[in-house]
């Protein structure tokens, strides 16, 4: 599904795309029932957007660990070019002017920036059955250097509690380029990496206040709320050189165990084998997508102790289907309605 989003970066942001920028959603899936999901203009909308919703043991459920990422892009000699959107009271920021395209690479999202006569992608994609998100930015054409600028913003919460939620008291832990964000509450810390050329942390704390929810707002929920962020990443941007932020819950050894390449070709393989198990007439780009948004529903339970040692006894592996994203979970009405579709249709009959 290509050219979701196109626009000339020399023309200022229409009505038309701005609509596209704040309406248009995306969302992918880590097949442990987390997730991650936005705006195609980066603006969050929703109290469920965020670039890491883990899913973790019970009682502490879908979480919210990483809400939102201020991106911005420096080229050498030039001024500061925001790439996310955002909306407060003083800010109404669709999304940038140098966005010339959004689509999906095998059902993952794709963002195309033309700065300064680079052309610059951003990926991001999660490990199956990882509580982990890789933001990847590379030069994929143009010569020249730019700075690119990360601020991480959280308000570690519930995935369903409100926006207003208050923010929690975070300590903040560098051990040699590791770094983690550890809220007073029982949820795990966030643990964030950048794997990058000259990639620095400046601690610079910020409370980044009034963030409107068009979403919520619309439905009749509360619609505003604060984030905080510890500080900045910093990374050098050229053609051959990567950046990319890793975030997980998962403990160190598992969540540098794959490069972002290594990431990113496991989790394409994988939804190139779903092709190939699944019906044969799933051969044209519609039926592509359908397999791959199959596989979002199919997930395995996190924390289900019992269930998961009758399986295993069993030979086998438990496996469940989530209702509807964002809010809903599994549910045996549901899953019974969708398992031919999800399951018989794509060739994935011993799930």
């Amino acid at each position: 599904m290509n050219n979701i989003f196109r626009h000339n970066a020399n023309a200022p942001i229409s009505e038309a795309d701005a609509k596209v920028l704040t309406e248009i959603e995306w969302l992918i899936t880590n097949g442990l029932g987390g997730y991650a999901c936005g705006t195609v203009g980066g603006t969050p909308t929703r109290v469920f957007h965020g670039y890491l919703i883990a899913a973790l043991a019970s009682p502490l459920g879908r979480t919210m660990m990483l809400n939102d990422l201020f991106e911005e892009v420096i080229p050498s000699g030039g001024e500061v070019v925001p790439l996310n959107g955002i909306k407060t009271e003083e800010q109404d920021f669709a999304g940038s002017p140098q966005l010339t395209n959004f689509r999906l690479d095998s059902g993952l999202p794709v963002w195309t920036y033309e700065v300064a006569g680079l052309t610059i992608e951003k990926r991001v994609y999660l490990p199956h059955r990882q509580n982990t998100t890789y933001i990847n930015y590379r030069v994929s054409a143009g010569t020249g250097i730019a700075k690119l600028r990360l601020r991480p913003a959280v308000n570690m919460r519930e995935h369903e509690a409100p926006v207003n939620s208050p923010l929690d008291t975070y300590t903040f832990l560098v051990r040699d380029h590791h770094y983690e964000l550890k809220p007073s509450s029982e949820i795990p810390p966030l643990r964030m990496l950048l794997l990058a050329k000259e990639g620095a942390f400046a601690i610079d704390s910020e409370k980044v206040c009034g963030i409107i929810y068009e979403v919520e707002r619309s439905r009749g929920y509360i619609w505003r709320g604060d984030l905080w962020s510890p500080g900045v990443f910093s990374a050098e941007l050229s053609p051959g050189c990567d950046a990319t932020l890793v975030v997980s819950t998962e403990p160190w050894e598992v969540m540098t165990a794959l490069d972002p390449r290594q990431a990113w070709d496991a989790e394409h393989d994988r939804k190139r084998r779903l092709l190939i198990e699944s019906d044969p007439r799933a051969c044209d780009e519609t039926c592509r997508e359908l397999v791959w948004g199959a596989d979002q529903f199919l997930f395995t339970p996190v924390g289900r102790r019992e269930d998961t040692a009758r399986a295993r006894a069993a030979g086998d592996e438990i496996r469940s289907v989530i209702a509807g994203y964002h809010w809903f979970t599994d549910w045996g009405r549901d899953t019974m309605i969708s398992l031919e579709g999800l399951t018989l249709t794509t060739g994935r009959a011993v799930e």
